[in-house]
């Protein structure tokens, strides 16, 4: 299963000249069964953006609202070619810009998935604490099979020992996500339940963030234990 995790930078570059549609055309080229997006618009200001990629892309969508803007909101959102149950918005504690965590599961590999998308706060107070319910929600979800993934605004984040970071993993923590400032805040940490198989990240240049893909297998228990 291909698992992306994307910043598309409310869907504009560096120069802040629109990239949506080179974002879309890139993921669909991807070809990735879940997709976690985040700086995400759903609004009539700047547009209805994981509504876009969804149709474009004809994935099932679930957007979480952080922000109100206008008459919508934007957020992080959460693209699947599964259809997706439960779906969440758990607000995450934040001293000044309210952050989310989107939740969602669904039914695959005769098993039920559960996916979490989230853009943790730049205040490392706010992040501390947002890390600390991340982790406690994790632990309450450890007999599943689990995906967590997002833009967690610091280096070094860890969930172990019950998540495994997929760049760790595969070798490849040093590689910066964030080129610009040559710093590693995107991730994708999986459950025991998964084998990694790939990491890569892919150097396209649509936002400042760059796509984070992860290729994993479903395997029949744990492997490291429950």
């Amino acid at each position: 299963m291909r698992v992306v995790s994307y910043n598309i930078h409310s869907g504009r570059d560096l120069w802040w000249r629109n990239r949506l549609n080179e974002m879309t055309l890139t993921l669909k080229d991807l070809q990735p069964d879940i997709i976690g997006l985040q700086e995400v618009h759903q609004n009539g200001k700047y547009g209805y953006q994981a509504s876009y990629i969804a149709d474009q892309l004809q994935y099932h969508l679930a957007f979480s609202p952080s922000i109100s803007i206008g008459d919508g909101y934007y957020g992080n959102t959460l693209l699947s070619k599964y259809a997706l149950e439960n779906v969440e918005a758990i607000v995450l504690p934040a001293r000044k810009e309210q952050r989310t965590l989107l939740y969602a599961s669904f039914q695959g590999f005769g098993r039920t998935i559960t996916l979490c998308v989230t853009h943790c706060s730049l205040n490392q107070v706010s992040r501390l604490a947002q890390l600390q319910l991340m982790s406690t929600l994790i632990q309450q979800h450890a007999k599943a099979p689990l995906l967590l993934m997002g833009d967690f605004n610091a280096s070094n984040v860890s969930f172990t020992p019950h998540l495994m970071d997929c760049a760790l993993v595969s070798g490849q923590e040093k590689k910066p996500t964030l080129p610009a400032f040559r710093r590693r805040l995107d991730y994708i940490f999986a459950s025991h339940h998964w084998n990694i198989e790939h990491y890569e990240l892919l150097p396209v240049n649509w936002s400042d963030h760059v796509p984070v893909i992860a290729d994993l297998r479903l395997t029949e228990s744990p492997v490291h234990g429950e």
